[in-house]
């Protein structure tokens, strides 16, 4: 079965919201946006009509004018004069009224309408400079045979206009027939789009019920798995409350009698005697001390009151170093307390760091070969990895001794375990996960940092309130029950 859940993609739950929106966009965009350009198209052909009409009329007025003056020319008649005046003046609004017309009808158009309106003005010049509308015209006619190539180039120009126009409203229909083409395949194409994505947002919407039905499901079973770890813990908590409760008194009693052999209350001890009390006397402080690591593990694992106050930490620490000073100088070792700054504050639970804190010194100076040395010294650090955010205080038990193997770091905070069993010196394996247990109850948690030489160990300390770890009100109420 896929464990994947769209929260842990939630790049896939977002392309699908981008999908739906731009396929409903697009759905409302591309057709109005085909509808616009079609309606610009068809008013761009609406006015190449009129233009067209317009070609015709100044091919006609210019015409008018050839004959007028022809007739002019032969027969000295003035009223031909009139009409040539008339004709003029009309093909001059022709030409403006067409000038304004195809600024909408593209460049070739308005390109061959400046070619068209430069060559009738240039026949009108010239006809000006040579005809002299009067009597003295009459019988004059080869004046205008010089003229007639510059005004037949004018009439073809004017007719390359009405060409121009012709093909520009060919083209442009064409345009629009492709433009309502692509509209209605784009239109069918969006629509489905719309389809899928609907299907989409369905397919969404199973998968978002069917991810929520595990992930309650699956809720459910943390919630019994932690219960159960819950009981599990306060069963071996009563367990071993109650075992050591009963073995601690036969055991005091026993030391107790043995004592009393040693003192010789009942007589004096043989040679022979007096080292098997001294053994038993050994055993029976080995076995009340294991006891006593065993009472401090079930507190760490249930009890969970914390009181938090505020320290110096110089003092503290402080306190600290001196209480373990004797202990290293009788051994041989050399203990320095490194602060930055003797004002750092911690806002934690004095006893429980304390304890963490003596732990950590003890197993430095037992560990450690003489002469040794043990260094406590602080840091603060910001968002040092993506499980501690936030602001940190750490404090570090350093030593030069042999040091902890990266692959046994982790080893070294379970439960009676230690990397020597055969090593001289005593010990439980239960130091370091009390140690841990109680760190983390603080909110932080004991850990092993590298070193150039021996080990290093870090309390890490949050420098703002942290929630208790899991399950940690259902441990209180059971600690207070038992």
């Amino acid at each position: 079965m896929n464990n994947g859940t769209l929260t842990e993609r939630p790049w896939a739950w977002r392309i699908a919201i981008v999908f739906v929106l731009t396929t409903l966009t697009l759905l409302v965009v591309v057709p109005y946006v085909v509808q616009k350009r079609v309606t610009e198209l068809r008013a761009q052909i609406s006015a190449s009509e009129p233009a067209r009409t317009l070609v015709m009329q100044w091919q006609f007025d210019l015409v008018r004018q050839v004959a007028a003056l022809n007739q002019l020319l032969v027969t000295g008649d003035s009223a031909q004069g009139a009409i040539y005046d008339e004709a003029f003046a009309n093909e001059r609004r022709v030409a403006a009224a067409l000038g304004e017309m195809v600024e909408d009808l593209g460049t070739e158009v308005q390109a061959e309408y400046v070619e068209a309106r430069t060559l009738a003005d240039q026949w009108h010049a010239r006809v000006n400079e040579q005809v002299v509308l009067s009597a003295n015209a009459v019988q004059q006619p080869d004046l205008l045979q010089g003229e007639s190539q510059l005004f037949v180039q004018t009439v073809r120009a004017v007719w390359e206009v009405d060409e121009a126009i012709r093909e520009f409203t060919s083209r442009t229909r064409t345009e629009i027939a492709t433009a309502e083409r692509l509209g209605l395949f784009l239109t069918v194409v969006l629509g489905v789009l719309a389809l899928g994505a609907a299907g989409a947002v369905i397919a969404i919407e199973l998968r978002v019920r069917k991810l929520a039905a595990v992930a309650d499901f699956r809720r459910a079973e943390a919630d019994a798995a932690l219960e159960a770890r819950e009981r599990l813990i306060d069963a071996r908590t009563r367990l071993l409350r109650g075992i050591t409760h009963d073995m601690k008194n036969p055991l005091g009693a026993a030391k107790g009698y043995a004592e009393l052999l040693s003192m010789e209350i009942k007589g004096p001890l043989t040679d022979g005697q007096r080292p098997l009390v001294e053994g038993i006397e050994r055993s029976i402080d080995s076995a009340l001390a294991i006891i006593a690591d065993l009472l401090d593990l079930a507190r760490a694992d249930s009890t969970v009151i914390i009181r938090r106050e505020k320290l110096n930490l110089a003092e503290f620490l402080g306190a600290a170093v001196e209480d373990h000073r004797a202990a290293a100088t009788h051994r041989g070792h050399v203990i320095e307390l490194k602060l930055p700054d003797d004002s750092v504050e911690a806002h934690t639970d004095p006893i429980r760091l304390r304890q963490v804190l003596d732990n950590l010194l003890s197993n430095a100076l037992k560990y450690t070969p003489p002469p040794g040395r043990i260094e406590v010294r602080t840091r603060t650090c910001r968002d040092p990895e993506p499980s501690r955010p936030g602001e940190w205080l750490v404090v570090e038990v350093a030593d030069n001794g042999p040091g902890i193997p990266v692959e046994h770091r982790e080893a070294v905070f379970d439960e009676f375990t230690r990397l020597h069993d055969n090593s001289p010196i005593k010990g439980h394996g239960l130091g370091l996960p009390t140690a841990r247990a109680l760190a983390r109850q603080l909110g932080g948690d004991l850990t092993i940092e590298d070193s150039e030489s021996g080990a290093t160990f870090a309390i890490w300390i949050p420098q703002r309130d942290v929630a208790a770890p899991p399950g940690s009100r259902d441990r209180r109420k059971s600690a207070a029950s038992a």
